[in-house]
């Protein structure tokens, strides 16, 4: 395959994804193994992670970092947590690493060690939306997964009032979230 048709279909595949891409996204693409492996000896792709790489063409932006985290659990990666409150612009968060959902029977063959936090769980459809074409956890969903998870409660509570504020949950599901985070207060407390 000449060189120009292959960078042309690596960026149609690539650019809904912030200029990222997976090596079976390229299979499809009819771009092997061994040509993406040249390519980036060349300096014409970028390799970014197992079985990720970029197309240094597309600029960087503030989401490539979480496409790539999706794109590191073949695609079955879904932003959570404290994570999702960031990408949803819910709470004045800055995670630590990066929270993922993938599915309870997928293991990561590379563990994203200090780059991500990698949670096993099923989310249905409903439980899953996009922002800027990246996978998240819908709001409802990241708040209660930030609960659970940990998250200072002033930040989860913020999160719920700018979630609410801006219709992404009604009063009701406010409600029963600030019940569950109270319920979490509640028993570390009693615990100790």
């Amino acid at each position: 395959m000449h060189m120009t048709n292959a960078i042309a279909q690596l960026l149609e595949v690539a650019t809904p994804q912030h200029g990222l891409f997976t090596v079976a996204q390229a299979d499809e693409a009819g771009i092997g193994a061994a040509n993406l492996r040249n390519m980036a000896a060349r300096g014409t792709l970028e390799r970014r992670a197992h079985g990720v790489y970029r197309i240094p063409q597309v600029p960087i932006d503030e989401h490539t970092e979480l496409m790539e985290a999706v794109l590191w659990a073949k695609g079955r990666g879904t932003i959570a947590g404290e994570t999702a409150l960031l990408l949803w612009d819910f709470a004045d968060v800055n995670p630590r690493k990066i929270h993922l959902t993938v599915p309870p029977k997928y293991r990561p063959r590379r563990q994203g060690g200090e780059l991500y936090c990698v949670h096993h769980a099923d989310l249905g459809p409903a439980d899953r939306d996009e922002v800027d074409g990246v996978p998240v956890a819908n709001p409802e969903t990241a708040i209660r997964q930030a609960i659970t998870y940990g998250v200072d409660g002033d930040l989860v509570a913020q999160a719920i009032r700018r979630a609410q504020a801006r219709e992404f949950i009604g009063g009701l599901t406010a409600a029963r979230l600030l019940v569950e985070l109270e319920d979490r207060a509640v028993r570390r407390h009693t615990r100790g």
